[in-house]
């Protein structure tokens, strides 16, 4: 049955719930072993298959519970055993009327995890099994209350599974089928609002239903009283007894438009949300804070990582034009032979495998908002040509259209490349950048902003310790060291990769070296033979400075206890209260004092 799938999102809100207060991982299979939810590291696993010969599939075929503690000895017949990450996990199943519809987890992923479940099996058990009675009974809430047919069992699943809202309703306009994705757009709650059978006028206003076939609709529903920009499209079909019935397929305006560049964070941004203390960056913060009023067309410069998406949905949501639509390009994102048509629109016919009823392009998009124009440099010399007609008429012209249309557009560009050089090599037009540049910003690169660099670092592991479900870690002394000296050329990308990668390998409260990608590693290393580390150190220094680091390594293999000093002693071939006085001549933070949590 479909209905996991219709609950999914609500579920997904359960499953966060419960992994923050256990402390676990928490995993929903289908009975087609499709991973449907999952937290953490499982999150980005979500539609993916789990193996045939896995605990789910034993659990799906015997129908009863598996504790399993030991992966070594109860996986050891799974083929994915190789892959998995997983120290221990309980797994349970989900029925509704005796009908096993799915499987339920806790999984732990790193070793406390492992041993909270090891410790307190009985009461996270008992935990598992109240949690799949919760999701039991929201199945049986939305089989009461919006029963699905049995004999289209098979269209369900599989609009359940695709990526846009999907209504299926009957010739009388009463929704038959609905999948989890229009559920989620519309914020209905299946499992208290009966919605099949209902007729789709009592929840959705304005829907156009005089519109030729496959035609692509751009219009404003109303859905509780509030209007919604969308684009959809309704197709007849025929189902049982042949009766005429229609696919509404379609998406929110903010859920699309974005079609070349997606952002991780969907929610708005202000420049209040921009980290930075430094003088370059609250100058460029300053500027465009200024510009972000008026309706002047802005450039920001910048390396790759900066921010710029951050300042230009910045300058959109300050602006007067806040209410309108934003429409991020990313002008190196769309292949060569689709950017126009992807850019301008095109007409019907205009080409083999065009939409038989045209389509509008990004630009058209933006009418009465902000077209944000990423990687301009990229854009290619035939094309720069039409966007300067943009730029200097408001018009554009559709491929295959032969009336131009009128825009009311706000741009704002931005590159990481040198335009000057590029017009200078005739890669750039010059009228062109004449248009762009009217309120250039330069975006300082992380190198130049050293003291923003521990702002960002504790912001980035809050964020990313709460996406993991993990307790906040804190950068140890060396890492801080490192960092600082650091010259990022990824920027501030490269320090969100960074920092994730720790957080995934810390063992306990503090980031270290060890916990860094294998190049940072290396770049610690390094350092000691670098010449702007060597200027202005005596010897002695230079010495002390070499013997704490490899102290520091060797604590980190052999641990900060009695035992693991005395085999550190032994490795080094010093006498065990000759590494206690050079632990306590520097003062290491790692061995005897408390490290400063940034």
């Amino acid at each position: 049955m479909s209905y996991l799938r219709l609950a999914q999102y609500k579920i997904q809100s359960l499953a966060k719930a419960v992994a923050l207060a256990l402390n676990v991982e928490v995993v929903v299979v289908d009975k087609n072993l499709i991973r449907i939810i999952g937290t953490g590291g499982f999150y980005n696993k979500i539609d993916d298959a789990c193996a045939d010969d896995s605990l789910f599939a034993k659990v799906l075929k015997t129908e009863e519970p598996i504790i399993n503690l030991n992966p070594e000895d109860g996986c050891k017949k799974c083929s994915n055993q190789d892959n998995c990450f997983v120290f221990s996990n309980m797994i349970y199943p989900i029925k509704v009327e005796g009908e096993i519809v799915g499987i339920l987890a806790f999984a732990s992923c790193d070793k406390v995890q492992a041993n909270l479940i090891r410790v307190k099996k009985e009461e996270y058990f008992n935990m598992l099994k109240e949690t799949a009675s919760t999701i039991e009974q929201e199945l049986i809430n939305i089989k009461i209350t919006n029963k699905l047919k049995k004999d289209l069992i098979e269209v369900n699943e599989i609009i359940n599974c695709l990526n846009k809202g999907i209504i299926i309703i009957n010739s009388r306009n009463e929704v038959m089928y609905i999948n989890s994705m229009a559920l989620k757009i519309l914020d209905v709650n299946i499992s208290y609002e009966k919605i099949i059978e209902k007729n789709i006028n009592e929840f959705i206003k304005n829907i156009n239903f005089k519109v030729n076939e496959n035609e692509e609709i751009v219009d404003i529903w109303t859905i509780d009283g509030k209007d919604i920009r969308v684009i959809y499209t309704i197709n007849k079909i025929a189902l049982k007894d042949h009766e005429a019935s229609f696919v509404i397929s379609f998406d929110f305006i903010s859920d699309i438009i974005n079609i070349a560049k997606t952002y991780e964070n969907k929610e708005k941004i202000y420049f209040k949300d921009i980290i930075g203390n430094s003088k370059p960056m609250l100058e460029a913060i300053k500027k465009a804070k200024t510009v972000a009023p008026y309706d002047s067309t802005v450039l920001l410069e910048g390396d790759s990582g900066t921010g710029k998406e951050l300042f230009a949905t910045s300058i959109h949501n300050e602006g007067s034009r806040k209410e309108g639509p934003f429409v991020a390009i990313n002008c190196a994102g769309i292949p060569e032979n689709l950017i126009e048509s992807e850019l301008f629109g095109y007409e019907k016919g205009s080409f083999t495998g065009a939409n038989s009823s045209g389509k509008k392009g990004l630009i058209e998009l933006a009418n009465n908002g902000t077209l944000f124009l990423d990687e301009i440099g990229d854009l290619p010399l035939y094309l720069q040509t039409k966007l300067l007609r943009v730029l200097q008429e408001r018009k554009i012209d559709r491929v295959g259209g032969e009336k131009p249309i009128n825009i009311n557009i706000r741009v704002i560009a931005a590159t990481n490349k040198d335009l000057k050089t590029m017009i200078d090599n005739r890669e750039f037009r010059l009228d062109l950048y004449y248009r762009l540049n009217v309120i250039p910003i330069k975006l300082p690169s992380l190198v130049t902003r050293t003291g923003d660099i521990f702002l960002l670092s504790k912001h980035i592991i809050s964020t990313i310790s709460n996406k993991m479900n993990k307790a906040e870690v804190f950068l140890s002394e060396e890492v801080k060291e490192l960092f600082s000296k650091y010259e990022w050329p990824g920027n501030i990308r490269e320090l969100e990769n960074v920092l994730e990668h720790g957080i995934c390998f810390s063992t306990d409260e503090f980031i270290k070296i060890k916990d860094l990608p294998g190049y940072m590693k290396d770049e610690s290393e390094s350092r000691y033979l670098n010449r702007d580390y060597l200027e202005g150190k005596s010897l002695e220094k230079l010495k002390t400075d070499f013997e704490k680091s490899v102290i520091n390594k060797f604590i980190e293999e052999y641990g900060d206890t009695v035992e693991g000093k005395k085999e550190i002693a032994k490795k080094l071939d010093i006498g065990l209260t000759t590494l206690y006085r050079k632990i306590s001549l520097d003062g290491d933070a790692s061995c005897n004092k408390t490290e400063e949590k940034v």
